[in-house]
C-alpha cells in the first residue's frame, strides 16, 4: 500500500539516515573536545608555573604609583561629565563679575536674550568703499 506521495506507510524512510555514523561522529567530537580541554588546561598550568615571579626579581619601574603627566585617562567619565555640565549651567544661568576693575559682568543667557529683544542689536558702521587703483585697467 502506498500513500498519495509515494512513500511507504512506515512513517519514515529507512534508507536515508543511518545512526551508526552519527554516533561515531558524536563520540569522536566528544573525545576531541575533552582532549582540547585537557591540553589547554595543561598549557595554562605549565605557563603559569613558568611565569611565576621569582623572589629575587626586582620590581618593574612601571609598577610605581607616580601620577602620569597631563592629559590623563578619565577614570570616572560620567561623573566628570556631570560636573562639567553643572559648571557650564552655572556660567549660563548666574550673575558674576568677569572683571570688577573693568566693570565687566556676566549675566544669565535668558536675561541677555531679553535685553537684545528690548534694545535690538547695535548698528555697525558700514565699511569704507575702497578707492580704485591708480593707473586704471589695461
Amino acid at each position: 500500500m502506498t500513500t498519495p506521495h509515494g512513500s511507504t506507510p512506515g512513517g519514515y524512510e529507512k534508507s536515508d539516515l543511518k545512526p551508526k555514523p552519527i554516533v561515531i561522529f558524536g563520540v569522536i567530537l566528544s573525545l576531541v573536545t575533552i582532549l582540547a580541554f585537557v591540553a589547554t588546561y595543561g598549557m595554562i598550568r605549565l605557563l603559569g608555573w613558568w611565569e611565576r615571579p621569582r623572589l629575587e626579581t626586582p620590581a618593574s619601574p612601571l609598577a610605581t604609583r607616580t601620577v602620569p603627566p597631563e592629559p590623563r585617562l578619565q577614570v570616572e567619565a560620567p561623573k566628570e561629565l556631570k560636573g562639567l555640565q553643572k559648571a557650564e549651567q552655572e556660567v549660563l544661568t548666574t550673575y558674576a563679575w568677569v572683571s570688577k576693575e573693568a566693570g565687566i559682568a556676566r549675566i544669565p543667557i535668558e536675561r541677555a536674550m531679553q535685553l537684545v529683544l528690548e534694545r535690538g542689536l547695535p548698528v555697525s558702521k558700514p565699511a569704507p568703499i575702497a578707492a580704485p587703483a591708480k593707473g586704471g585697467a589695461r
